[in-house]
């Protein structure tokens, strides 16, 4: 299996704390469970990067599991102590979004995002993120943000029931990755987008997301309740939230309320 190297990932960084600290284990649960085992040990730092090589538990969105091949793709988690309100806690999940899709375009890839947080290439996912939070008087104490990237495994290596809809970075470059390069990067392009929610500039980051979406008032389906609808992606709020025009009106949505079909 091929190993990650911190120092490579720490001799690409132009951040001040994200990446600055990095927990590397060569097996793990979830970075995600792991990150919040160190702040819950008062062992964890703003900033601090958890990394493993094999995630043999990750987690998606609504409990779904997450593919990622030991030693092929990254799975890393990033600690942020912060204190924005629980309202604003939506944006973390689109500011990550919009932080891997400027570093895949570093490789010369085109990456666009599916709301609240799929990052696609040629159709198909290839990452994802999960934000969870530590909330206290409505006020985001900690956050984690777990990325998920698939980067150097072929198609037959993807569970057989993925393959028409997942795709890696090396097959749509046609070429292998490497994935400190991929973590750097992204490192580099989240710090700036959580420093401008942190100091009241969402709009910025808000900004960054819609650029790359590829269903801005684009037709729609999306899964209410068990439910298929249809409508509009009229664009998101200043909170990150899906505004979607259905039935004549426009409708606001967050992640917990509905999934998005495309």
């Amino acid at each position: 299996m091929a190993m990650l190297f911190p120092q490579l990932i720490k001799a690409n960084l132009k951040t001040l704390t994200f990446g600055r600290t990095i927990e590397y284990y060569q097996r793990l649960e979830s970075t995600n469970l792991e990150a919040f085992e160190l702040i819950s040990a008062d062992d964890s730092t703003d900033g601090m990067v958890v990394i493993t090589d094999m995630q043999y538990q990750g987690k998606g969105r609504r409990g779904r599991s997450w593919f990622a091949s030991p030693g092929k793709a990254v799975t890393f988690s990033v600690i942020l102590r912060l204190g924005i309100s629980t309202e604003q806690s939506g944006l973390l999940s689109l500011a990550a979004g919009a932080a891997v899709a400027e570093a895949l375009s570093k490789f010369g890839l085109l990456p666009v995002l599916k709301w609240p947080n799929d990052i696609r290439l040629s159709g198909k996912k290839c990452g994802g993120v999960l934000v969870e939070t530590q909330v206290r008087n409505k006020v985001v104490e900690w956050a984690v943000i777990g990325i998920g990237i698939n980067v150097n495994e072929q198609p037959e290596e993807l569970p057989e029931e993925l393959r028409a809809i997942a795709t890696t970075l090396s097959v749509e470059k046609g070429a292998p990755i490497q994935r400190e390069l991929v973590v750097a990067w992204t490192l580099n392009a989240l710090e700036p987008l959580v420093n401008k929610l942190v100091n009241g500039n969402g709009n910025v980051l808000r900004s960054a997301w819609l650029e790359r979406c590829d269903h801005l008032k684009q037709s729609i389906t999306f899964n209410q309740c068990n439910e298929a609808r249809e409508g509009t992606f009229a664009g998101i709020t200043e909170n990150g939230e899906a505004v979607i025009e259905t039935a004549g009106k426009e409708v606001i949505f967050t992640g917990e309320e509905i999934s998005l079909i495309i």
